[in-house]
């Protein structure tokens, strides 16, 4: 009776110990989560691999040679493969760690890539983003809104601001001295990026008692011995022939003033018409003067440039600001 109970029980403690390593190989197997493996184990590993020795490969991670083969053994235990066969005198390869070699060469080439591109990116959060505008245009809304959310946003970033007629701030992109320049068509557009940021109309800002203020479109044949007051030609001669020449080509006397900015108080003044665009004669208030849609002109057009090829982190910054706007993929 004695015997057979002890029997029992040796059979119930060896069924324990089997299962109890049954056990131990399920938690083995539900170890093998791919989301488990950092990528610390696959760089401590190829270091290994690649010098074929712990010492040399702890001397180059700069960490302690007794933590890199504790770590190693860890992501042995956790695949449930043995990578690496180890004696006193040299460190060799296993079928498994030559088969997980390659692939984790192309991960440290990608982790590498992106520790640096990293630590570009950290440089260039304190450094300086040079941006051009053209003269007068501060009360641009969106301009000054995208200027202002790069600000903070970036508050390490530093803005400089040059400011230019259009050839003078494309002349200045070309030669690295800006990053991005707010600019006004038409011009060259080779070697550029270009953001569309606001396509805007033109318009005569009429005297209220002007013959042409009763016309609801001033048309070309509309123009002729008309005096008006027009942007000077020297600040963007290509913009002046596209724009105005028509005007003086169809019989009007075209009057440029170099300070357009006050071409409507200008104009008030001598009670003349004014051509310029729908949000030029917007921010100008007054009650003697009507503003009358054009016609016979092509929009202007307003770009965010950039040159083709030539980028920084922190212009990246502003120039994926200005493409994620909703402001500006409803110009577009």
């Amino acid at each position: 009776m004695t015997k057979t109970s002890v029997t029992a029980g040796s059979k119930s403690r060896k069924t324990g110990k089997a299962n109890s390593r049954s056990q131990s190989k399920a938690s083995a197997t539900a170890q093998l989560n791919p989301s488990q493996i950092s990528v610390e184990y696959l760089l401590f590993f190829r270091a290994v691999a690649d010098n074929l020795s712990f010492t040399k490969a702890a001397r180059e991670l700069e960490i302690d040679q007794s933590w890199l083969s504790h770590k190693i053994r860890q992501f042995e235990e956790m695949l449930g493969i043995t990578l690496l066969i180890r004696n006193t005198r040299h460190v060799e390869l296993t079928s498994a760690g030559r088969a997980l070699l390659e692939p984790v060469h192309r991960l440290a080439t990608v982790v590498e890539e992106t520790r640096a591109v990293t630590e570009a990116l950290r440089k260039s959060m304190k450094g300086v983003l040079r941006v051009g505008c053209l003269p007068f245009s501060f009360p641009d809304p969106q301009r000054t809104r995208l200027m202002d959310d790069f600000m903070t946003q970036n508050p390490s970033i530093r803005l400089n601001v040059e400011t230019g007629p259009t050839p003078s701030l494309l002349n200045q992109l070309r030669l690295g001295e800006i990053d991005l320049a707010f600019v006004s068509a038409p011009f060259e557009e080779k070697d550029l990026d270009l953001l569309l940021l606001r396509e805007n109309e033109f318009c005569f800002l009429l005297p209220k008692d002007h013959v042409l203020a009763a016309k609801s479109v001033i048309e070309l044949k509309d123009v002729e011995g008309l005096k008006v007051i027009v942007p000077a030609p020297q600040y963007h001669p290509a913009a002046f022939d596209l724009y105005y020449k028509p005007l003086s080509d169809a019989g009007a006397t075209v009057e440029s003033t170099p300070e357009f900015q006050n071409a409507a108080a200008y104009a008030e003044d001598r009670m003349m018409p004014v051509v310029c665009t729908r949000y030029a004669a917007e921010r100008y208030n007054s009650e003697k003067f009507v503003q009358r849609p054009v016609g016979f002109l092509p929009p202007c057009r307003k770009y965010l440039a950039k040159l083709s090829g030539r980028q920084s982190p922190s212009q990246l910054l502003m120039w994926d600001l200005a493409n994620n706007s909703s402001e500006l993929k409803q110009a577009a």
